[in-house]
Formats: structure tokens, C-alpha cells, sequence
């Protein structure tokens, strides 16, 4: 699989000064009341301060409407609308830095795709131009160029030959190559391409898939669109495919055309920068993508992903919320705003959304999945082992796939285990270890689910072996290995495989106490302490209390880590 292109980002620039606010008092223009702007300032750095984003955005759209030419209150207003999905604010406030001669790298994408959704093909060209001089985004050029000609209605393919002189442009050449010539109509064309991307069945290639057989669907070419998907290696695929067996057009059908093109364009950077950590980046562009693609399942989709990414997940779950149950993407938005919802310690809210979707598809085992993923996230181990048993239940009935049923099976026994309903989660995980027998991920639960009770050592010490043989780079399975060696009494190994743990994961509190326990047990008395009192930076209840036992008075047989 191919790795994600580093785009490179030279300088901070002026959203990433005003982002972390590392700037001095308003130096307020001539225009209008300094007195009131710098209160308005003040205002909405207050409403920033509490995490009232839309409030401190409403201000400085205020503030940038009373003094247009204040260059400070554009900076914050074009901060402040990109992070809570104002388009038309951001554009507004870059309007105003373009004047004062502020203009950022990222700004002319913006512009770009304003002008786009409006038709303005001059506007657009000026944009691309401007992001071509300013250098971090100039290898988007001949993608933008192109589009622009397709949406002319000229053909904009002869473009696309300028990407392979950029390195960073090349990395998205074969995606644009399929989509310009799905708008174009050249389905032959396209088809060769894609025959390939079928067969290499990459992750990250799955939306072009997915848009590409949307497309054949929508041209009344359901075997076409379904040797697209004939691997239905996401659950999006899976669902497209079923759609598509059943007949089913309205909200899954869609053309590929130069709007959804050049959506897609600024969709994928926006997940190539959050993959980099440039969250601001990544929602301007998501924001840009869907102000280009309108009413867009996978628009939305990728906002709410950006937002949810920088920890926006309010935001996030708006976005997500609006997939429709038609949608090949349904159950995914569905899943996310779940997580964002969760995240937000809405559990109410999560639940409530989904009895509202499980009244209308009660025998969809993923839906009573989601519910028992809620219910553990709150603590409810048992009522999230009847929602898991529901789930299994519905998925064999519908003959679900092997990999399906030990998630599932894996999920049920995980619970169980929690839950303190034992022996039934250890036939749970074996269950789910009998229809997926490699799973690194399975088999280390298995084996340490009965390490920690003490029993069935041998078969314990043989599944953690086993997975740590599949899975040697993972810290925690690395750090079962070295427990399971402590164990059963081989301290010094212990000490060895919990070290690479630890180097993989050093704030670990499990981590760090299970080498503690091992460095006391071989001698090494001081460095136990020292990893007993970093696993109790992160510990919480009635691990914090063992690990000050074992720091005050060193381990005894009732303090060993469970």
C-alpha cells in the first residue's frame, strides 16, 4: 500500500499565528470606533477562551463588517469561520487580507473553489494562479486547470500531463487520470485504469471505487459497477454492492462530473494533511470540497472527519448526521457521529440516535453493534454483552462472513470478560479465534483474558506467542508476551520483551507497571519504583492505590499487577 505523500507546508503562516493566538493587542484601522472594535475583540477572544466558537465568530463577523479593512479582525474571522465551517465568512475575511497583501498559501484554494461553485471561471483562474505563485500548493495546478476546462465543457485531460514533473503531483495522478475520464465519458478509458486499482485492492483507493461504480450505476451499468466492487473489501463497498443487487438508485446512483471531481480533489488532501497533523488544513479543505459538491453524502462525510479530528465534535456529528439512510456510506457516517457523540460524553444522545435508526432496521446486527460499543463506552458491560449477543445472533442468521461473525464473537467476549461473565467469554473468544485462527488482535485477547485469572496457562502463553509471531511491532501485544513470561516465572525474558514495550509505548501505565513488577523481581529495585511512579501518572482508582502500595513498600504477592 502506498504511503501518504508529505505535502510540504513551509511556514506557519497566518492562520497558525492567530490560531494559537500568540499575537499582541488589535492594531485597529482608521475605519470606525477603535474603542468598540477592541472591545469586540476582547469580546470574542473571551467567547474563544470558554470554547463558544460559532459565538466568537458571529463577533468577528460583526467586527469585519463595522472596520472592512482591519487586517486583524480578517485574520481571526478567517480562523474562526474555517474552524466552525462558515464558508462564506472565510472567504469574506481572505477578501480582506488579499487587499492588505496577507494572502496564505492555502487561501487561493479557497477562492478557487468559491469561484467554482458559482461559475466564475475567470475568478477561478486567478485562484489557480495565486496558489501556483505561492508555492506550498502549486502542484495542485494542473488538477485545478483541468477541472476548469471539463467544467467548461472543453476537455481538460491534455492538462493532466504537467503532474508528472511533481513528485507530490504524481501521488494523485492516477485517481484524477480514472475520475476526468469518467466525466468525460470515456468509460473505456476508464475502465483499464480501474482494473487495476480492483486488483491492488488498496484501503485508501476504496472512495474511487466507490465513485467510480456510483458512476456505472447511474449509466445503467450494474455489472460493470459490481466488477468494481467484486472484492467489497470496506463496509461501504459491501453496502454498495447489496444496493446495487437490489436495484436500488435513488441516493446511491451518481455521475462523476466535474464537480464531484474536483470535490474529491480537495477530500483527499484534506485527509492527507490531517494524516500529517495540520488540522486547520485539513477542515479548510474538507469546507472547500463541499462547498464545491453541494449535497454530498461523502462531502459531508470527510467534513465531519476533519472536524472530528481536530476534536470538533460537535461540529462533526452535524455533519455526519446529515447522511441519509441511502446513502453507501450510511452505516460509516452512522459509526462516526456515534464515536463524536461519544466522545463528547453524549451518551444519551448516542442512544437515542440509534433506537431511532433501529426502529425503522431492527435485524441489522451492525445497529445493535453500535449500541453495545455505546453502552461499553459507558461502563455498562453487561447490557453491552445483550446488545453483542444480538448482533452475533442476527449476523449467523444472515450468514454473515467468517472475518464479520470473530469480530463480533470478539466484541461479545470482550464484554463478557468486563462484564465478570466467565467462563461464557472465554468460549466467546475461543469461538471467535475458531473462525479468524491468525488475528493478532484475537489471539492476544484470548490469551491474556486468561492470563490475568491465572488459568490455562499453557494455552494462554501458546496464543500470545502466537500473536506476538504475526505481530511483533505491536507495544501491547509485546508487553503480553513479556507478561506472559513473568508469569510462568521467566523474569529476566519478562524484563527484555517489556522493555521493547515500553520503548513502543512509554506512557503506558499497564506497560510501565508490568516492568516495574519485573525489574523488583530480578534486583533492579530502583528502576521499579521509577516505572511504578510513571505507570501512576496515567493510572486511575484502584490501580493508582497499588501502584502507591508498591512505591511506598515495594512489591508484595498482592500488589502484582493483575
Amino acid at each position: 500500500m502506498a504511503e501518504v505523500q508529505i505535502i510540504r507546508i513551509c511556514s506557519l503562516g497566518l492562520w497558525a499565528l492567530l490560531a494559537t493566538s500568540q499575537i499582541a493587542a488589535p492594531a485597529l484601522a482608521s475605519r470606525g470606533d477603535s474603542t468598540t472594535g477592541l472591545n469586540r475583540f476582547v469580546e470574542a477572544r473571551l467567547a474563544e477562551s470558554a470554547d463558544q466558537n460559532q459565538l466568537a465568530a458571529a463577533i468577528y463577523a460583526d467586527g469585519l463588517k463595522e472596520q472592512p479593512d482591519n487586517e486583524l479582525f480578517a485574520g481571526k474571522a478567517y480562523v474562526s469561520a474555517v474552524e466552525t465551517g462558515d464558508f462564506d465568512l472565510a472567504v469574506k475575511a481572505v477578501r480582506v487580507m488579499q487587499l492588505r497583501g496577507t494572502v496564505e498559501p492555502e487561501m487561493p484554494l479557497l477562492l478557487y473553489a468559491s469561484a467554482f461553485a458559482q461559475r466564475d471561471w475567470n475568478g477561478a483562474d486567478l485562484a489557480t494562479v495565486e496558489a501556483e505563485s505561492l508555492g506550498n500548493f502549486a502542484f495542485l495546478e494542473p488538477f485545478l486547470a483541468a477541472w476548469l476546462e471539463t467544467a467548461r465543457g472543453r476537455d481538460g485531460t491534455a492538462m493532466l500531463s504537467r503532474a508528472r514533473s511533481n513528485a507530490t503531483a504524481r501521488y494523485y495522478l492516477e485517481e484524477q487520470l480514472i475520475l476526468h475520464s469518467l466525466a468525460r465519458r470515456q468509460e473505456d478509458a476508464a475502465l483499464s485504469l480501474i482494473a487495476a486499482l480492483v486488483e491492488r485492492n488498496e484501503a485508501r483507493m476504496a472512495p474511487v471505487r466507490i465513485m467510480a461504480a456510483r458512476h456505472f450505476w447511474a449509466r445503467n451499468k450494474p455489472e460493470a459497477a459490481k466488477e468494481i466492487l467484486k472484492l467489497r473489501s470496506t463496509a461501504a463497498e459491501q453496502r454498495l454492492y447489496h444496493q446495487i443487487e437490489t436495484g436500488l438508485k435513488k441516493g446511491v446512483a451518481r455521475k462523476v462530473t466535474a464537480t464531484t471531481g474536483l470535490a474529491f480533489l480537495f477530500q483527499r488532501l484534506s485527509s492527507d494533511l490531517a494524516a500529517q497533523q495540520a488540522n486547520f488544513l485539513s477542515q479548510l479543505l474538507a469546507l472547500s470540497g463541499a462547498q464545491v459538491a453541494g449535497r454530498s453524502d461523502y462531502a459531508w462525510l470527510m467534513l465531519g472527519r476533519a472536524y472530528a479530528l481536530a476534536e470538533k465534535h460537535d461540529l462533526a456529528a452535524a455533519e455526519y448526521a446529515r447522511i441519509g439512510s441511502d446513502s453507501p456510506y450510511f452505516l460509516v457516517g452512522l459509526s462516526s457521529q456515534i464515536a463524536s457523540l461519544v466522545a463528547n460524553d453524549d451518551f444519551d444522545g448516542a442512544k437515542a440516535r440509534l433506537v431511532s435508526v433501529l426502529e425503522s432496521d431492527p435485524e441489522a446486527p451492525e445497529l445493535h453493534m453500535l449500541r453495545g460499543q455505546v453502552l461499553q463506552a459507558q461502563g455498562d458491560h453487561v447490557a453491552a454483552a445483550d446488545a453483542f449477543t444480538s448482533a452475533v445472533r442476527l449476523a449467523e442468521q444472515q450468514n454473515r462472513s467468517d472475518l464479520v461473525l470473530a469480530n463480533y464473537w470478539l466484541a461479545l467476549g470482550g464484554a463478557q470478560e468486563q462484564a465478570g461473565i466467565w467462563p461464557e467469554g472465554l468460549e466467546s473468544l475461543r469461538r471467535a479465534n475458531e473462525l479468524l485462527p491468525n488475528s493478532p488482535t484475537i489471539l492476544n485477547y484470548l490469551g491474556y483474558a486468561q492470563l490475568e485469572r491465572r488459568e490455562n496457562e499453557k494455552e494462554a502463553v501458546a496464543a500470545i506467542k502466537q500473536a506476538h509471531e504475526l505481530r511483533s511491532n505491536s507495544p501491547a501485544i509485546t508487553d503480553s508476551l513479556g507478561w506472559a513470561y513473568f508469569i510462568t516465572g521467566d523474569h529476566q525474558r519478562a524484563v527484555t520483551y517489556l522493555e521493547s514495550a515500553l520503548e513502543g509505548q512509554p506512557q503506558d501505565p499497564t506497560i510501565n507497571e508490568h516492568l516495574g513488577d519485573a525489574y523488583w523481581t530480578v534486583g533492579r529495585l530502583y528502576e521499579a519504583r521509577y516505572a511504578w511512579k510513571s505507570a501512576k501518572l496515567f493510572a486511575e482508582d484502584e490501580d493508582a492505590q497499588r501502584l502507591a502500595s508498591k512505591i511506598d513498600i515495594g512489591l508484595q504477592p498482592d500488589l502484582v499487577s493483575p
